[in-house]
């Protein structure tokens, strides 16, 4: 089927937010012996991030017994990260000591300090501290969504204290609470209690939720219109997010131009699948599924979406590097497990992704597909800055099968362009190519055309892209591409 990207270098939509600069690391346990090859490779491939998220459990690090605190383990995790990345968001999870151990803000508030300084102390690039994990899931069973704040309002007390302490270069940041989605039942609450709080030292620097789909709290209540409703189906249902927050921020005297940042998103929430015996196809699923859910985040104002992860502990079907897999051959294998003998420097098609939206330009133009609908179908972002230009276009189908030749019309070039020998490379992944299991010696991002060529005054390509493929087209001045 013929559909048509018309790109207009001459629009342009301001800075591009390169999603793939904002990830995910697991725990700290997780994946240790593959960690440092892992930094090497991902600072290599174009993907040190802007913000990478890490992980630390109050109760994993404060022995209650002994009131001692134990960064065994916890500080090379940190180190690691500090080399991957310009900032850190540190999540301050505290779910253990409210849920299992009944303590109150005041009982948590000293514990937080303590680890929250010492690992500023440390990692001077930690910036951010998300307060909470999926509390509306982890916490449901025993704090109100209005009573959420009380805890929060000890994180951000803790955070002005120690910025006061330290005065440190980059002061910390605080913000949360990280909701499994976007959750007003949660949120408006959460936020009557920020508005009505009196402090003038009060603050949220930036709100956050996970994007997967829209699911019952954790009560133990599966009921109800949010009962399992994924975004691989449309992932445009995002696109008015932030719109409602605005709104909600708006009706309450609030700024509305704090951040969002998304700061877990994926096809597959949990154990899902689309494919339950062999799940390998569902790794390409992703690979076009997850831009496609960043590209409606990236069309709202002041919204941040975080990849998710690295190595999952357990879910194979969110591994940005390949991990399931010795000597080729799929195994299934979890963090804390034998991981010795896994590859490393490999990525996944959805890795593949992200080190194609690293090859785009920091600008972004205006770029419009005649075939997408709800969600699914032919996707484009365009870019250009001083060194050259690049579109991005992706297939996004999900589990259908409708392929598409897409002409993509790039009309004039950018003046920088424009008169010169340019060489255009093509990079793709689909279920052969860039696919580490069609065939392991061309896992990694391939490039599968060079051409020198001298544009006319109007240059288009045409691509042929399969049901959830990616193609990248890079033009660049040169005088050959070998």
């Amino acid at each position: 089927m013929p559909a048509t990207v018309q790109v207009d270098f001459n629009k342009s939509r301001g800075d591009f937010v390169h999603p793939e600069r904002y990830n995910n690391f697991t725990r700290w346990s997780s994946w240790q012996p593959q960690r440092d090859a892992d930094i090497r490779f991902l600072n290599e491939q174009g993907l040190h991030g802007k913000i990478y998220k890490v992980w630390v459990d109050a109760e994993r690090v404060h022995d209650p017994k002994t009131d001692t605190y134990n960064y065994q383990g916890v500080d090379d995790y940190m180190a690691d990260a500090s080399l991957l990345s310009d900032e850190l968001l540190m999540v301050m999870d505290t779910r253990v000591s409210v849920r299992d151990m009944g303590r109150s803000p005041a009982d948590i508030k000293p514990i937080i300090k303590r680890i929250m300084m010492d690992m500023k102390k440390r990692y001077p690039q930690i910036r951010y501290i998300e307060a909470f994990n999926e509390p509306d899931h982890n916490l449901a069973k025993n704090i109100t969504p209005a009573g959420l704040y009380d805890y929060y309002k000890v994180y951000y007390e803790a955070v002005n204290e120690i910025n006061r302490e330290l005065q440190p270069q980059v002061p910390l940041e605080i913000g949360g609470p990280g909701y499994m989605q976007y959750n007003e039942k949660w949120m408006y609450p959460f936020l009557d209690r920020y508005a009505a709080d009196p402090s003038p030292d009060k603050r949220l620097d930036f709100l956050s939720w996970h994007a997967y789909g829209e699911f019952p709290e954790g009560t133990g209540d599966s009921n109800g219109p949010r009962a399992y409703h994924f975004y691989k189906g449309n992932p445009s249902e995002v696109a008015g997010q932030r719109k409602q927050l605005n709104e909600a921020l708006s009706s309450r005297g609030l700024d509305t131009k704090i951040p969002a940042f998304i700061t877990e998103t994926g096809i597959y929430p949990g154990p899902s699948f689309d494919n339950k015996d062999d799940p390998r196809p569902d790794y390409l699923i992703g690979a076009a599924g997850v831009p496609a859910l960043h590209y409606w985040y990236l069309e709202q104002p002041d919204t941040y979406p975080f990849n998710w992860v690295i190595r999952h502990s357990s879910e194979e079907r969110k591994d940005q590097l390949i991990t399931r897999s010795r000597n080729g051959e799929h195994i299934a294998v979890r963090g804390a497990e034998n991981v010795g003998n896994l590859p490393v420097n490999t990525f996944t098609p959805y890795g593949n992704a992200m080190a194609m939206m690293a090859k785009l330009k920091n600008e972004r133009v205006e770029a419009q597909s005649n075939a997408l609908k709800e969600g699914k179908g032919v996707y484009s972002i365009a870019t250009k800055d001083k060194y050259g230009a690049a579109v991005m276009v992706w297939n996004y189908q999900h589990t259908g099968t409708q392929p598409y030749r897409v002409s993509i019309n790039m009309g004039e070039l950018p003046a920088n362009l424009q008169g010169k020998r340019l060489c255009q490379r093509m990079y793709r992944i689909d279920d052969q190519v860039s696919n580490y299991w069609a065939n392991r010696e061309t896992a990694n991002l391939q490039q599968v055309g060079a051409t020198t060529i001298s544009p006319t005054r109007r240059h288009s390509v045409s691509v042929d892209l399969a049901a959830n493929a990616l193609q990248l087209v890079v033009l660049e001045p040169g005088q050959s591409c070998t």
